[in-house]
């Protein structure tokens, strides 16, 4: 017989697009009435979070928004629930790696709990990357391992977008080129610097995540559990669906879901919600590419569980798996989803949203 409710510790996403300025008061809101302790903060805006004051400067703007929805007794409906009580929710911001800083002040921003971790972009030599906000990534790998040798020593993770970003590699495999190329090296010249895979998505990489003899991790998001590429052209091509990483073929979606959902510990929930005007999503040329999940990113995740009937492993995915990694501690408040219909908003302002004008069969309580 299956559950008809869900109670898990209140859970943390492990990677999160808030933009800035109105988008960010805009998107805000919809991660925290989903009910997260906090969530790992992505540094690629419009002008990268690459030293410790725009890393200062970056969360004093959340806080600022939290603070006037807290205190905004005239909240426009459906945001009265936050002021009502005294709700927690920790920014825990990145540092923007670049072939430029030094590895000093990476330290500094970590001792000084500027940032919880290193995040890592790659970009090729036109100054081309791979994603939204990464073409001042790193060219020089090689010449970044003085930074990954002190990350290294105390204990720095490193978040990385690992897909090769050069033009001549296949779009589909880039995640498996980086793999070998970029990711291996690393591990095996720091066998002692924590790393997380970021947003998961081919089967091969998740064979490594899952095997190799090192403190690696792995983000998975709800959508790459939900489609594989042929959601991008069903009925002509569909911008909603084009993210980074994009969606692989699908025994490479069934491998990754078969780790997460069969409860490997080594892997957690990463939404990747990343808000885009439909405007730069729907544009003919240069569509940008992200997916943004974040208003019902608890009940689609709740969905791929129940559809595996793996139920028992939806709170260590959540909740649970390697948040020491970012000096987060599993949650004692406890949040409850039950079987229920869920209609999900077409959009969010102008932001389209996953599954939009979709019933979910699962709903957050509270």
């Amino acid at each position: 017989m299956k559950e008809n409710s869900v109670t898990i510790p209140r859970w943390f996403d492990r990677h999160l697009h808030l933009r800035s300025g109105d988008m960010l008061k805009t998107v805000l809101p919809c991660t925290l009435k989903q009910h997260a302790t906090g969530a790992i903060i992505m540094p690629n805006l419009a002008d990268p979070v690459t030293t410790i004051e725009k890393a200062k400067d970056y969360r004093k703007e959340i806080e600022q928004v939290m603070t006037s929805l807290r205190f905004n007794t005239n909240a426009p409906k459906g945001q009265e629930w936050y002021w009502k009580k005294d709700y927690d929710f920790v920014p825990c911001m990145t540092l923007y790696l670049t072939d430029h800083i030094d590895p000093e002040e990476v330290v500094r921003g970590f001792e000084e709990g500027v940032w919880r971790a290193v995040k890592l972009y790659m970009a090729n030599q036109k100054g081309q990357g791979g994603t939204t906000g990464s073409a001042h990534g790193v060219k020089n790998l090689l010449g970044r391992y003085p930074v990954f040798e002190v990350m290294e020593k105390h204990k720095i993770p490193l978040l990385g977008h690992f897909e090769a970003v050069e033009e001549d590699v296949d779009e589909f495999d880039r995640e498996s080129v980086s793999v070998d190329r970029d990711l291996k090296p690393i591990l095996k010249s720091f066998p002692g610097l924590p790393v997380v895979f970021e947003h998961l998505t081919d089967g091969r990489a998740a064979d490594f995540v899952a095997e190799v003899d090192h403190d690696i991790h792995a983000t998975v998001t709800a959508h790459h559990l939900m489609i594989n590429r042929n959601a991008m052209f069903w009925g002509g091509m569909n911008p909603g669906h084009y993210c980074k990483p994009v969606p692989k073929r699908e025994t490479h979606r069934a491998k990754v879901r078969q780790y997460v959902t069969s409860g490997n510990r080594r892997f957690g929930a990463g939404t990747d919600s990343a808000p885009h005007d439909e405007s730069a999503k729907s544009r003919c040329y240069g569509c940008a590419a992200g997916i943004f999940t974040a208003p019902s990113a608890v009940e689609l995740y709740t969905m791929t569980f129940d559809q595996d009937n793996a139920l028992e492993h939806l709170g260590p995915f959540l909740s649970e798996n390697f948040l020491a990694l970012y000096g987060m501690e599993v949650s004692s408040e406890m949040m409850t989803i039950e079987r229920g219909a869920l209609v999900v908003p077409q959009k969010v302002g102008e932001v389209q949203v996953f599954k939009g004008g979709t019933e979910l069969l699962w709903k957050l309580v509270g």
